[in-house]
């Protein structure tokens, strides 16, 4: 370990691992800082990964139930949770693997395991040695928000983390949280047999996506057989006189009691700054987020800052890998090119929400637009009489173009469909290149194909805005 670096990396989640990434070269002494026992960061240990692999394993078993439809049967459906768990451990276990021989192999670049803090706006603690560098970057992702909530403690509960290590599937599960983690979870374990309660504060789950998106995905889920109890507030948790878990819910004025096997916390995370010092570096960091500007720098210009951790009205606090990812390239980049600086923008942070059907959105949706001062127009078409998606036997969802009247341009799209989470590039690469919808109706377009329904809300956009 040297004393000096010209770059010191704290968290190698994804942010800090494509910063130091992009950072390194033969010529260059960059410092990566890894506390935690396992190599990777949320992504790939407790988060993406994990949860697509056993949301996998939930598909396939809905798609079992449903195969009598395409003219195929089987003996009874088995769920095998243990295999699932075993199976989701190895392939983590991979991807945090190469994650770490990736890292080794950069030029440049020393891994340091251990606590990184700082001790002044120059140096950093980490293991009983005091280092300073050029530049510092802060990347230490997010931690699970647990909220106040009488009970808790003494009933017992999960989280994200935990549930992907049950040892066992509950019969029955309150999950609190209507946003993504908790959608998915919701599916997840309904799908594989658990009975599932999910208690959302908001008129409906997915509260800041395009509300009708939101709620055709909640009268989805519900049809499979979740129960979504909107606009509700958990008063206090108890343990139930048969051994569950209680939660006391107020609904309309109404308090009610649910008793579950279990209860699952999906209610968001928060930046993990806690022991960094960022006081002692010079380091703003209101509301618990560190505050940079549009080039990821900090209050202190020596220190860049980007992924969960982040936050602040240039850049927003955006908890995604792809935006970490490449906010970890920019710092990577400004870091050593002060003279070229790059900025981050927010105007395309497209989002995906992983349930069957997925969700893919970018943009704006309408509402917003409004408020931005847009002359809005929307159009949308449902999957329902889609060729390609009834020959799958898939046809659940929507697509949705939110444009500008005046002059054609989109301004978002929101898809909910079979394979919507893919079905979005095609409207991101179009944004990108600030396509209008007259450019969408003339691309060729293969048939048949789920992604040719983009093409009718293009069409009928068209056809309003000409008869204007």
């Amino acid at each position: 370990m040297k004393s000096h670096y010209e770059m010191i990396v704290i968290g190698a989640g994804s942010a800090g691992y494509h910063a130091a990434r992009v950072a390194s070269t033969p010529n260059r002494s960059v410092a990566l800082i890894e506390a935690d026992e396992e190599f990777g960061g949320l992504c790939i240990l407790r988060g993406c990964m994990p949860t697509k692999t056993m949301l996998r394993s939930a598909e396939v078993a809905q798609l079992i139930r449903e195969c009598g439809d395409l003219g195929l049967s089987t003996g009874k459906l088995e769920i095998n949770w243990r295999k699932i768990v075993h199976r989701k451990r190895r392939l983590v276990n991979e991807f945090a693997d190469y994650r770490l021989e990736s890292a080794e192999g950069l030029p440049g670049i020393e891994i340091i395991r251990g606590w990184g803090s700082f001790v002044s706006p120059t140096e950093v603690y980490v293991n009983g040695n005091k280092l300073t560098a050029d530049h510092f970057v802060l990347s230490t992702g997010s931690r699970i928000w647990n909220p106040d909530i009488p009970g808790l403690t003494e009933v017992g509960y999960i989280n994200s983390d935990d549930a992907l290590e049950l040892s066992e599937l509950p019969r029955s599960i309150a999950i609190y949280g209507g946003g993504p983690v908790a959608i998915e979870f919701a599916q997840l374990f309904q799908r594989l047999g658990t009975k599932v309660t999910v208690v959302q504060r908001s008129s409906h789950i997915l509260s800041s996506f395009d509300h009708t998106v939101a709620q055709s995905l909640e009268r989805y889920l519900q049809s499979e057989g979740i129960t979504i109890l909107t606009e509700s507030t958990i008063v206090r948790l108890e343990n139930a006189p048969d051994g569950k878990k209680r939660s006391v819910i107020t609904r309309a004025g109404r308090e009610f009691a649910i008793d579950s096997d279990e209860i699952m916390l999906a209610l968001g995370r928060k930046p993990a700054i806690d022991g960094l010092n960022c006081g002692k570096a010079g380091i703003d960091c209101p509301d618990g987020q560190v505050q940079v500007d549009q080039y990821l720098r900090t209050s202190n210009n020596r220190v860049f800052a980007g992924g969960d951790v982040v936050g602040g009205r240039s850049v927003g606090h955006h908890q995604l890998v792809h935006v970490a990812t490449q906010q970890g390239e920019i710092i990577g980049h400004n870091a050593f090119h002060l003279s070229d600086l790059k900025k981050f923008s927010t105007d395309l942070i497209p989002q995906a929400v992983f349930t069957d059907p997925s969700v893919g959105i970018v943009g704006m949706t309408a509402r917003e637009a409004s408020f931005k001062g847009y002359n809005v127009i929307e159009a949308s078409e449902t999957f329902e009489d889609q060729g390609k998606a009834l020959t799958m036997g898939q046809n659940k969802g929507l697509i949705k173009i939110v444009a500008d009247r005046d002059n054609g341009h989109i301004l978002g799209v929101h898809i909910l469909g079979p394979n919507g989470s893919e079905l979005i590039h095609e409207a991101i690469v179009a944004m990108y290149f600030n396509a209008t919808i007259y450019d969408i109706v003339q691309i060729p377009h293969l048939h048949p194909t789920l992604s040719e329904l983009l093409l009718e809300p293009a069409e009928h956009l068209v056809s309003l805005i000409s008869e204007s």
